[in-house]
């Protein structure tokens, strides 16, 4: 290509460019009136720099390495790269590492063609894990699954699903639970079916972990219907160990905001088996939602039983501002304990 491109002078350059990019070429014939090459080649470079692919690149860089040559005492100014590809190209995977490199690989993603953005992503592959925990390359993948279509993000599952373990690895990690919950929010259920199936398997403990908790509420959220039932279960089978963590507790309200009225009911009573866990609930920072989400979706008599175990305990519940809180949260919430109480 390059014996090639040193014998095309600049108006063939320019056709060639014309089928095979998006920049929109002046007439042929302009470049047939009267003039030297020092003339036609300001021209050349101006509308090849224009050029946002590699094409483009090429064909600049050789024309002027040709007609230089050719009209030595002329110097012309090459205008940069619109979308920085020069400098990204080759380097994505060093750039991404570091904060100032990661935001130029993220700004000539968002602003390349599709073909060469393809380009930039091919650089990561073989590189995501050592990525995801990256807190700058991490950004990197968060926008290459952001914007590129579905098909170019499975060499993230696959290197993921490579390794056994990794899933549960990379959902309890600070950075890399980011990625999971991207993935599973973006790709089709036949790319990443296999590690949801691995997530699944590891409900209880990730709802109790400070990021897993996210990756699994992520998974109620954006899961099959059958995969939200499967986890759904799996939280009530583990309620007494997931409604007692302080990460869990969030897990058991967004699994309930989710569930169908059926479900949601089950889901309840399963809190309700162990006499004293709504009260350890109600005591948790973000126990309040989730108290109130199972009173609510009880029926009238099971309701006024916990809210009678509530009553009961209301010094304990004092004693903390959470406990506080939700007593205040009950009154207000029009579910009349003391009604509820005269009805058991």
């Amino acid at each position: 290509m390059a014996a090639l491109s040193s014998a095309l002078p600049p108006c063939m350059l320019l056709e060639a460019l014309d089928g095979h990019s998006s920049c929109k070429a002046a007439s042929l014939t302009s470049f047939e009136a009267e003039g030297s090459i020092s003339e036609k080649l300001p021209e050349v470079s101006h509308r090849l720099s224009r050029s946002s692919t590699r094409l483009g690149s090429w064909a600049m860089q050789s024309s002027l390495s040709v007609w230089t040559a050719a009209d030595e005492d002329t110097e012309w100014e090459v205008p940069d790269s619109p979308h920085d590809l020069e400098a990204v190209v080759g380097r994505v995977q060093l750039l991404s590492h570091s904060e100032g490199g990661s935001l130029q690989v993220q700004n000539a993603l968002d602003k390349a063609p599709l073909m060469d953005q393809m380009l930039l992503v091919q650089e990561m592959h073989g590189h995501a894990l050592r990525a995801m925990r990256c807190p700058h390359a991490n950004r990197v993948l968060q926008k290459i699954i952001s914007i590129m279509p579905q098909a170019s993000l499975q060499f993230i599952v696959d290197e993921i699903m490579q390794y056994k373990g990794m899933a549960r690895k990379m959902a309890m990690h600070e950075y890399s639970s980011s990625i999971i919950k991207k993935l599973l929010e973006r790709c089709e259920e036949s790319q990443v079916g296999r590690l949801i199936e691995v997530l699944l398997q590891d409900t209880p403990a990730l709802s109790c972990h400070a990021y897993g908790n996210f990756v699994i509420q992520h998974l109620l959220r954006f899961g099959t219907a059958q995969q939200q039932y499967r986890c759904l279960r799996a939280i009530e089978q583990n309620m007494g160990r997931i409604a007692r963590s302080e990460f869990g507790v969030c897990v058991v309200t967004t699994a309930m905001k989710h569930a169908s009225s059926h479900d949601r009911v089950w889901t309840a009573r399963a809190v309700l088996v162990d006499p004293r866990l709504l009260l350890q609930m109600a005591q948790l920072q973000d126990g309040g939602k989730a108290v109130l989400l199972v009173l609510s979706s009880l029926p009238e008599q099971e309701c006024a039983q916990a809210c009678r175990r509530l009553v009961e305990a209301a010094d304990e519940l004092h004693a903390s501002e959470c406990g506080k809180q939700i007593m205040a949260d009950l009154e207000a919430s029009g579910l009349d304990i003391v009604d509820a109480m005269g009805k058991c």
